[in-house]
């Protein structure tokens, strides 16, 4: 009976180690899924850019391919994404060879059957943004400054105006013990004077702190739409982007499954209950750009959308 129970325990031991071995993913699929991690790498810029981070996939057995990228922390305050330049279609036959190179952070090279071609982003729009929100940033400084100086001035006048109410105090609480003599006459008529005048200065000064911080907050709110307005351009952009290399490039993806999906994730770190962005089409769509049979505002319109 034990033997019986050591065998049957042994064979089940064996069955489950079989039913846990990993199924082997076809190698061309792996070339095809970085192929097109490459083209989609430089269409967004290039990992090295201020905007976008390295593009990662994962495969899901069964469900197909899933792209990946987080947005660099805190240049959402200024960044829009630049019109992408015209990309030519590439529809390559089933067993083509393509090669896929990135030569710099915003280029992009691609050769099929001894043809090549390129594309890239425009680096000298990309400075000027990145020029632009630098001022912006510094000018902003300036003004937090600013407001910090005027509010520490505010403090030391009003430190001067509780010292001199003190000593004001001290006199009169003499004045009603007995009579004041001559310096104490003096010093009560200099601190009223100087109180005055502290307390114009100090009115003064609170009307262009509040002018100042009027100003500030207007300018930030400002900035928080525009930031707000420009990851909404961006977003949009990105899915743009997607589509359009889906539709140019989607036949290097031979090896997917009909049946499966691609998937985009624009994760936007450094952003306040930022949410990531989530575009999935089935392969069956892609075939479907690839061939023309529909083009990519209408492949973008089929993947399904939502925000997590």
């Amino acid at each position: 009976m034990k033997m019986f129970s050591k065998v049957s325990l042994l064979a089940g031991l064996i069955i489950a180690s079989n039913s846990f071995a990993a199924t082997e993913v076809n190698a061309k699929l792996g070339q095809n899924l970085k192929i097109m991690q490459d083209i989609l790498q430089s269409s967004l810029g290039g990992e090295e850019h201020s905007s976008i981070g390295r593009i990662q996939h994962s495969y899901l057995f069964g469900q197909g391919v899933a792209f990946r990228v987080d947005s660099n922390s805190g240049w959402l305050r200024h960044f829009v994404m630049p019109p992408m330049p015209p990309m030519p279609a590439m529809a390559p036959a089933p067993g083509s060879g393509v090669a896929v190179a990135a030569n710099v952070a915003n280029s992009i090279s691609i050769s099929e059957n001894g043809n090549s071609f390129s594309f890239s982003f425009d680096e000298e729009a990309m400075e000027e943004m990145a020029e632009a929100a630098e001022a912006m940033a510094e000018q902003q400084q300036d003004q937090s400054e600013k407001l910090r100086d005027l509010r520490e001035e505010r403090r030391d006048i009003e430190r001067d105006l509780r010292d001199y109410e003190r000593e004001k105090r001290d006199i009169e609480f003499s004045a009603k013990v007995s009579k004041l003599d001559s310096d104490q006459q003096k010093k009560l008529t200099e601190i009223n004077q100087k109180s005055e005048q502290l307390k114009t200065q100090l009115a003064q000064l609170q009307k262009n702190l509040t002018e100042q911080e009027l100003e500030y907050n207007k300018k930030r709110a400002e900035q928080q739409k525009l930031a707000a307005q420009r990851q909404t351009e961006l977003v949009a952009k990105v899915g743009q982007v997607f589509s359009n290399t889906l539709c140019d490039y989607g036949a290097s993806l031979r090896d997917l499954k009909e049946q499966e999906f691609v998937s985009f994730q624009l994760s936007l770190s450094g952003r306040d209950n930022a949410k990531d962005h989530y575009w999935v089409v089935k392969k069956s769509d892609i075939n479907q750009c690839v061939t023309g049979k529909i083009d990519a505002p209408a492949l973008l319109k089929k993947a399904s959308y939502y925000q997590y």
